[in-house]
């Protein structure tokens, strides 16, 4: 298995010194995709209002892949006339899109200006990626998308053009007025039960790059050795058949496992078995062995590399 965006976040951040400019860009980023988890609860939350007698599916955290192009969207509900890509942003503030230039600005609280990439576009360009799945596989349904802003302290200024855009309060009136335009049924809802099969049986989990090629952070900077949660020093070790705290005395079990799958999550995701002790401070390569087959890291030739599942 494999760490979280916000579990290799978090780990990372521990590794590295206080007040370098790494650690606080990996807290920003931190904030940003917990941020980002809590509006897909709101949105989910919010979705529990939609009832359409018509019949309908729908489809939570969507990853999907065509060739090396992967998309991962928040919603897809499929009627039985359209398919609506629903994504979410949890951004506050004043926000503003130009239609003429594409830009897409948020204006803080204090009045800072922040450029940031066009979410609309976004939605675009998974309409695009989705109808061109749809052909691909002989499903003649048409899509469409809805952006939706969940933040409680957010002021849409401007609205873009081309995509349907909210607030979350105003979610379910833009979804009935979008499914209005689509008033010809294409499916049975026996048929959309069987697309919406075939799309969970083709998920492709999305896989982050690792921590220091996404973030350009130098591998030295990261603090090696497994992290102890009480007295938060890299100072565990082996004891016997259980792993403790030289410093404090407290027991872990999971500390080592959690230590190799930071490794995978911040430099690569192939590794010898010498490469990952070094990092962790493990000297019996058999130890280690059983960690990596613990965490479901299975070995290829003289590397190890993790597994986006985890092994039947």
């Amino acid at each position: 298995m494999t760490l979280s965006r916000v579990e290799a976040l978090r780990s990372a951040i521990r590794r590295l010194q206080t007040g370098s400019p790494e650690r606080d860009y990996l807290v920003k980023e931190l904030y940003n995709a917990e941020a980002g988890i809590r509006g897909e609860h709101r949105l989910k939350k919010k979705f529990i209002e939609f009832y359409f007698p018509e019949g309908f599916e729908m489809i939570w955290n969507n990853c999907l892949a065509l060739g090396d192009w992967p998309v991962q969207i928040d919603g897809f509900l499929l009627t039985k006339s359209v398919a609506v890509i629903i994504e979410s942003k949890n951004i506050s503030g004043e926000l503003h899109f130009d239609n003429d230039t594409g830009e897409f600005y948020r204006i803080d609280k204090d009045g800072v200006k922040k450029v940031m990439d066009n979410p609309a576009i976004q939605v675009e360009k998974h309409i695009r990626f989705m109808k061109s799945w749809f052909k691909l596989h002989h499903i003649n349904l048409a899509v469409d998308g809805l952006l939706v802003f969940t933040a409680k302290e957010c002021e849409l200024k401007t609205l873009p053009q081309t995509i349907r855009t909210c607030k979350l309060h105003q979610m379910m009136e833009q979804i009935f007025l979008l499914l209005k335009e689509y008033n010809s049924p294409m499916y049975s809802q026996s048929s959309l039960v069987n697309i919406k099969n075939l799309i969970l049986a083709s998920q492709t989990p999305y896989v982050e790059k690792p921590i220091t090629l996404q973030y350009s952070i130098k591998p030295e900077h990261l603090a090696k050795g497994i992290y102890c949660t009480q007295c938060e020093k890299f100072a565990v070790k082996r004891h016997f058949r259980t792993w403790g705290c030289n410093l404090c005395g407290a027991m872990d079990n999971e500390a080592a496992y959690k230590a190799v799958l930071e490794y995978f999550a911040f430099f690569s995701r192939h590794a010898s078995n010498r490469q990952v002790r070094d990092f962790t401070g493990i000297d019996d390569r058999h130890t280690m062995k059983r960690l990596l087959t613990q965490a479901h890291i299975e070995a290829s030739g003289r590397k190890w590399h993790s597994k986006d599942h985890l092994k039947q």
